[in-house]
């Protein structure tokens, strides 16, 4: 493996191979400027764009999926559960949207290869791409066998990765301006007990995400790049630790449910702040304000510290799905 030694304001860097021959600004540190790469205008427009939401069949997904047909996109569906994508379709369609769906396990590289061509060949290349199919087992950090290891790892995390793998080549040929999104966790960021594994792969997807956006600034695409922390978000993931039964619960929680969890949002309300920061081209997308626990647990890493545990944590994984 060859280095390519590049040489910024700050330090010099070692990559890789031979791809980066520069540092561009948008990665100096010290930055030349506040924000993340503001030197373009985020994507304002959407209606007749290309949007594909994995996990869209309820949750987080379902929201995203009905606000990109609200923006008059034409949009591409994939769940691993057929019927609530049906469901989901009938409804959009209902309402004038151009809709194609795909029941879809994204941790299988080769059917999310597949989906990307019927995508392209269908509707186009995606201006869109929200990579936010995931799962969540419970238990203690011991008490999970390899098995349960690997499968939330192959969807929260191979998932992501084979969701920019199949679809990204095509959205740098195309030359036009575009987003990837894919959904993190608080837990990207913080842990809480009993959520080992789950946090594991949301801390990878963060680090995937970071890379990607790096990469992509480097070679100078058009395409922006966030991470979707949410917190509490009504989805199926929360439903299951809120002790709601799988067959009883609607795609859309009900008001009865918000009214015993006051700090949960909607799919739709987490939706307009996504949107809101594709607008702005935020990297971080947070649906809660997480800023204080966020600063206490980045003093305590740099003293130290213990880690120490807070039910805003645990409440605040309890997202996408």
């Amino acid at each position: 493996m060859t280095l390519a030694h590049i040489s910024s304001p700050a330090r010099t860097i070692l990559f890789p191979g031979a791809v980066y021959r520069r540092v561009p600004a948008a990665l100096q540190w010290p930055p030349g400027q506040p924000g993340y790469l503001r030197s373009r205008q985020g994507m304002d427009e959407f209606a007749g764009k290309v949007a594909v939401i994995t996990g869209a069949g309820s949750g987080i997904g379902r929201g995203l999926a009905t606000r990109c047909a609200q923006e008059g996109m034409r949009v591409a569906l994939a769940d691993i559960q057929e019927s609530r994508l049906a469901a989901l379709c009938e409804s959009l369609q209902e309402q004038g949207a151009s809709v194609m769906t795909q029941a879809l396990d994204v941790a299988d590289a080769a059917a999310v290869d597949a989906f990307a061509r019927r995508c392209r060949d269908e509707l186009g290349v995606p201006d869109l791409l929200f990579n936010n199919a995931g799962i969540l087992r419970l238990g203690e950090t011991w008490s999970h066998p390899a098995q349960d290891w690997q499968a939330i790892m192959s969807v929260n995390l191979m998932g992501v990765v084979n969701g920019v793998n199949a679809f990204l080549p095509a959205m740098l040929e195309a030359q036009k301006p575009a987003h990837i999104v894919n959904t993190g966790s608080v837990g990207s960021l913080v842990a809480a007990p009993g959520m080992a594994q789950y946090t594991a792969a949301k801390m990878a997807v963060r680090g995937v995400t970071e890379c990607l956006a790096y990469d992509l600034a480097a070679r100078e695409a058009a395409i922006d790049v966030s991470l979707l922390c949410p917190g509490p978000v009504l989805t199926a993931i929360s439903n299951d630790l809120l002790g709601i039964d799988p067959e009883e619960a609607e795609p859309d929680p009900g008001e009865h449910l918000m009214a015993g969890q006051p700090d949960f949002i909607t799919p739709e309300e987490c939706a307009e702040r996504v949107f809101q920061a594709v607008r702005e081209r935020r990297f971080w997308i947070f649906t809660h304000p997480f800023n204080d626990y966020l600063e206490r647990k980045m003093r305590a890493i740099v003293q130290g510290e213990y880690p120490q545990y807070s039910e805003v944590v645990f409440d605040a994984n309890l997202d996408a799905g």
